[in-house]
């Protein structure tokens, strides 16, 4: 069941009506996950099946060679989203075994926040200005490993991030109200009845800076250069198979001896038996 936290991040997703646009589901990833965040997802084995979003504590810059200079020309927006929703449910049922037991419930329900947020995007010139950096050499262990186990990479581009802490807030009211009536002989019949009262309250608080929901872009990695698809998604592999596994394999040549073979590197001369 999702929380209130992910519920009111749909809601806002929902709102703005960007397609690109991904709710975060709690808390813990809404401190988590920021621009140019890593994120990894591997492919579902089902086409109706989706995989969910694992941000990494890895941004693009860990990556990268260290620049002086960190191009960052950020584009905010702000953006207010609040919303309040009331829902009543009636329930009631009967049950006669030697005994007739009538049974009525009422429940309301009230949810609702309100959000001050900014919408923080990059711009393409950006991107264009990060490509001149190309990746660590040797390679991060992190890519290491997604390239073993061909695991894609995305990079998070754009976030809604919330401007001032915010309380989003659950409440609930039960009305429950029962009647029990049975016979002890033909001249006595005994009736009673009874109700509850049932109220609930979950408030939780959202710290600033938190971010909502989140834009991602793939990686796509060819030696040590980079690149991240702006227009397609998920039609590339972030490591590709040619360059998935480093070209290390050693090619075998024909015996010189019988039952010895020669070893040879890529480039190398035939090693002498």
């Amino acid at each position: 069941m999702p929380s209130m936290f992910e519920k009111t991040a749909r809601k806002l997703v929902k709102e703005f009506g960007d397609k690109e646009l991904r709710p975060v589901k709690d808390v813990v990833n809404a401190s988590k996950i920021r621009r140019f965040s890593l994120i990894q997802r591997k492919k579902a084995r089902s086409l109706f099946f989706e995989l969910p979003d694992v941000p990494l504590d890895v941004s693009l810059m860990d990556i990268l060679e260290p620049s002086l200079v960190v191009p960052d020309a950020a584009v905010e927006v702000p953006a207010l989203f609040s919303y309040t929703e009331v829902w009543k449910q009636q329930a009631g049922g009967s049950v006669n075994a030697g005994a007739e037991v009538s049974i009525s419930e009422e429940t309301t329900r009230c949810q609702g926040s309100s959000l001050d947020c900014k919408i923080v995007s990059t711009p393409y010139e950006t991107w264009t200005e990060l490509q001149k950096r190309k990746v660590m050499d040797p390679e991060p262990s992190l890519l290491r490993q997604c390239r073993r186990t061909a695991t894609n990479l995305y990079v998070v581009t754009d976030v809604v991030e919330l401007r001032d802490s915010c309380v989003m807030e659950d409440r609930g009211t039960g009305n429950f109200s029962g009647k029990l009536s049975f016979i002890v002989n033909t001249f006595v019949k005994v009736e009673g009845g009874g109700g509850a009262l049932k109220v609930t309250e979950k408030k939780h608080t959202v710290p600033k800076g938190s971010v909502m929901a989140y834009k991602r872009k793939q990686l796509v990695f060819k030696k040590n250069s980079w690149d991240i698809l702006h227009v397609s998604d998920d039609e590339e592999d972030t490591f590709p198979k040619k360059y998935r596994y480093h070209e290390y394999s050693l090619k075998i040549s024909m015996p010189l001896v019988p039952g010895k073979y020669n070893v040879v590197p890529p480039q190398g001369p035939i090693l002498p038996t």
